[in-house]
């Protein structure tokens, strides 16, 4: 099973904060799409996010469990 997780910073504000998980759920969503094209059932895929003050941008992260 593949975890795709979206990863958005966790500073800068509510608003911000919004707008950043939102665009990075839609880059998760664009990666497990590429994982579909290239044979990767759906069924194998899982689709997580959260946020991380760690993070200074949008992050995808791919995890094979």
């Amino acid at each position: 099973i593949f975890e795709v997780m979206a990863v958005a910073p966790s500073g800068g504000g509510a608003g911000r904060v919004a707008l950043a998980s939102n665009q990075a759920r839609r880059n998760a969503e664009a990666v497990q799409r590429s994982l579909q094209r290239m044979g990767l059932p759906n069924t194998r895929v899982t689709m997580t996010s959260r946020t991380s003050d760690q993070a200074q941008n949008n992050e995808v992260h791919v995890f094979l469990n």
